[in-house]
């Protein structure tokens, strides 16, 4: 019965989908409504939980911060009291009076959490104290390293009884007149913790929570469960952030995790509900969402099949022949064993695969074609073009050295040759891509060739962020843009020529700036300019406008013809006062040094 179904979903993708779509435009609705509801309960027991929760952290944050509150009092009414003060600068051996253990008993009688009092010489730390102050409470005291004059407090210890306490100590300073402000003892209060225990016990709803405080060093303080191992707390701790509830799984349990900052102390209020009890009653609703879904889902699939078999059993058969012919298979013929209406459909059928596959052939042929040519002019154009920018630079720089070589200037023509030398070892390289920073050096050996005919009044600046110094581009790009500087730009200007080079990145690409400070252009000649570099035909420029025009147009259409047409150049002019030409090329990093 599988492999039937199976089979006829394959063969009858038609009939198939008219079942499963009228299923999903019945089934959905209930789907989403029993869905919607389900998780609308679960989301509002939640809530409650949470809600619950922060009522509970907002009482018994008040409720330490009250009591650390009293315990501060208490602690300076205890210790800087003049008497007790009085006493302990006269008892120069720390010995225990009985006015002293008189004035502390009575003090604790007024809060009954206070189980001892005492005072600690911070030098040797003798002790003088009602009540008992057990060796792993002075141990702690020994292992701080700085005791503040605010109150501290320590995280629970066990007593000699196993009944953990905290100890809230601080550093007393003298209020005598004769030793003001002179450090006289470390003030201790040992406190009973039992409190802390009613106050969590009273939050675990119903024992669906484990509630914990945690103090400001990570220590439990205290918890209303012991099912699971603080270890997991510290972990949960570490991993999120405070007063966000977010779902955890701890020993195949799932719980709701969230941390509540309390304000005193810097403590804080870690609860842990059971998200497995607290759905406890959701299961039932779940059970009933998904037997309902499941009795509507089998009536409207035998309806539904029922009336898509007797819908498209007539098609069937076509269905096949029509399937494997739209997946590409053009030699897939359409067959019946008998002849009748149907039979007519088949020979157009047929004869219409014949032409689709002969179209077919026929395009691929001519796309190949096309290719092909538009492959062949994209490189008569380029080598077109590189011919052109190297002939044009390098009757520039012949002409240079002849004016040089009239003036009988030995050592300038020398230098001129040897940066000549290293301008034809770079660009006879047969490299398509060079690094930016080799094609700024290249710049730099230009510039130096033509300093020496124009002297120091040619200035050259280039701005670039060194993490740019890895990206390619074109060879030869730049030179033609600089030379043009110099042979239009320049043109009739006095005072000094500046050519600046700026480097930047925007979005995906990569910007190259070459401004100047010559003579500029006219609005006229920028528009003209502008059409010829939209047009990027370089045979439409007159010769008049070799620079901006045949130069700046093959450099706009080699950039073009490397990169696609949404790069290129453009020009901004101001006349009289200079020119800037904006470069753009794709960001593209090498990736051989060998091959650059």
């Amino acid at each position: 019965m599988y492999k039937q179904l199976i089979a006829y979903t394959q063969k009858y993708r038609l009939s198939y989908r008219m079942i499963v779509t009228n299923i999903c435009i019945a089934v959905l609705p209930i789907l989403l409504l029993g869905s919607v509801g389900y998780f609308s309960y679960i989301h509002i027991m939640k809530e409650n939980a949470l809600d619950n929760m922060n009522q509970f952290v907002a009482q018994t944050n008040n409720r330490l911060e009250e009591y650390f509150n009293r315990v501060d009092q208490l602690s300076k009414a205890i210790f800087y009291n003049r008497n007790v003060q009085q006493m302990m600068i006269v008892n120069k051996s720390w010995q225990e009076s009985d006015a002293l253990l008189r004035n502390l008993n009575s003090y604790m009688s007024l809060d009954p959490t206070i189980k001892a009092i005492g005072m600690i010489n911070s030098e040797d730390f003798r002790l003088v104290s009602t009540g008992q102050l057990l060796t792993q409470e002075m141990d702690y005291i020994r292992s701080q390293r700085v005791v503040s004059s605010k109150m501290q407090i320590s995280p629970p210890l066990d007593g000699q009884k196993k009944e953990k306490g905290l100890l809230a100590f601080r550093a007393v300073k003298s209020i005598q007149q004769n030793n003001y402000l002179q450090n006289l003892y470390i003030g201790v209060l040992l406190l009973d913790t039992k409190w802390i225990q009613q106050i969590l016990y009273t939050g675990n709803l119903d024992n669906k929570a484990n509630l914990y405080l945690v103090n400001e060093k990570g220590d439990l303080v205290g918890s209303s469960s012991r099912q699971l191992g603080f270890q997991h707390i510290q972990r949960l701790m570490q991993e999120q952030s405070d007063r966000q509830a977010v779902n955890v799984r701890i020993d195949e349990v799932n719980y709701i995790y969230q941390a509540f900052p309390l304000k005193t102390m810097d403590w804080k209020f870690i609860a842990l509900i059971n998200e497995d009890k607290l759905l406890d009653k959701a299961a039932v609703i779940q059970l009933s969402v998904v037997a309902g879904v499941i009795v509507m889902i089998l009536i409207v699939v035998l309806v539904a099949a029922s009336f898509n078999l007797r819908l498209t059993h007539p098609i069937t058969k076509m269905a096949d022949a029509f399937d494997r012919a739209a997946s590409g298979n053009l030699d897939a013929k359409l067959k019946f064993g008998y002849r009748n209406e149907i039979t007519v459909i088949q020979d157009h059928y047929n004869n219409m695969l014949d032409q689709i596959k002969k179209l077919t052939d026929n395009l691929l042929e001519s796309q190949q074609q096309l290719h092909q040519t538009e492959m062949d002019k994209q490189l008569f154009q380029l080598n077109g073009l590189q011919s052109q920018i190297n002939a044009h630079f390098l009757y520039n720089v012949l002409h240079s050295i002849r004016g040089m070589s009239l003036t009988n200037a030995k050592r300038e023509v020398a230098m001129a040759i040897d940066n000549l030398v290293y301008y034809f070892r770079y660009i006879t390289k047969t490299d398509e891509y060079v690094l930016l920073y080799k094609e700024l050096e290249h710049l730099e050996r230009y510039i130096a060739i033509q300093k020496i005919r124009f002297g120091d009044r040619l200035q050259f600046q280039v701005v670039n962020d060194p993490a740019l110094q890895g990206q390619l581009i074109v060879k030869l790009l730049l030179q033609p843009l600089v030379e043009n500087c110099l042979v239009h730009g320049f043109e009739g200007k006095s005072g000094r020529w500046i050519i600046k080079i700026k480097v930047a990145v925007q979005d995906d690409r990569l910007l190259i700036k070459v401004l100047d400070n010559g003579s500029g252009m006219s609005n006229e000649k920028i528009a003209s300019l502008e059409a010829e570099l939209e047009g990027a035909d370089a045979s439409s420029a007159s010769e008049e406008s070799w620079g901006q025009g045949i130069g700046l147009v093959n450099i706009h259409k080699r950039i073009q013809i490397y990169h696609g047409e949404s790069y290129g150049l453009s020009i901004k002019s101001w006349a009289g006062r200079g020119t800037l030409v904006t470069v753009t090329v794709p960001l593209r990093i090498k990736e051989d040094d060998s091959n650059v």
